[in-house]
């Protein structure tokens, strides 16, 4: 089970894709998170990204910041991400998110979240809140949804895969 702790994001990288490859739909969504991790751990905070698995392009993962996340109400954006899948020919999508959770004692908190999803309707949704204490950067445990399907990413995220003939 590879983690991005003690690890730089050139030491983590090629291990994560090399991981990413190899991994089921739950794993891959995992790994997702341990990205966000590290890249919260370096840089503060983590951008919107997606990273699209497509079998038969080489290399089979396409990884795409984004602007701004492809929720129901950004219409435009969400209909050029499923055309950019479709075309891409992705058979599974992973959007890492950052969202804010308020403020506990007087400190900021942020839910990092990672949405994976497979074009047979499989999904999956990990869970990792952390904020910047006093003591610097403070991380609770990853916990995977039990039910990915009935978490707010799937409102805003589920359904970016749309159905191939």
């Amino acid at each position: 089970m590879l983690s991005s702790d003690g690890l730089t994001r050139t030491q983590f990288l090629p291990l994560w894709r090399d991981a990413m490859w190899h991994a089921p739909l739950a794993e891959r969504a995992r790994l997702v998170l341990e990205l966000g991790r590290l890249t919260v751990r370096e840089e503060g905070r983590a951008a919107p990204l997606l990273i699209a698995v497509s079998e038969q392009r080489d290399p089979p993962l396409v990884v795409m910041p984004l602007a701004e996340v492809p929720r129901p109400a950004e219409a435009r954006l969400r209909a050029a991400i499923q055309e950019k899948l479709a075309r891409l020919g992705a058979s599974e999508v992973y959007v890492l998110v950052t969202s804010f959770g308020g403020q506990r004692d007087g400190v900021p908190a942020y839910l990092l979240g990672a949405w994976g999803e497979a074009a047979d309707g499989d999904a999956v949704a990990w869970f990792m809140p952390f904020r910047f204490g006093p003591e610097g950067l403070e991380e609770a445990t990853p916990m995977v949804a039990p039910d990915a399907r009935q978490t707010v990413l799937a409102r805003e995220l589920g359904g970016l895969l749309v159905p191939r003939h």
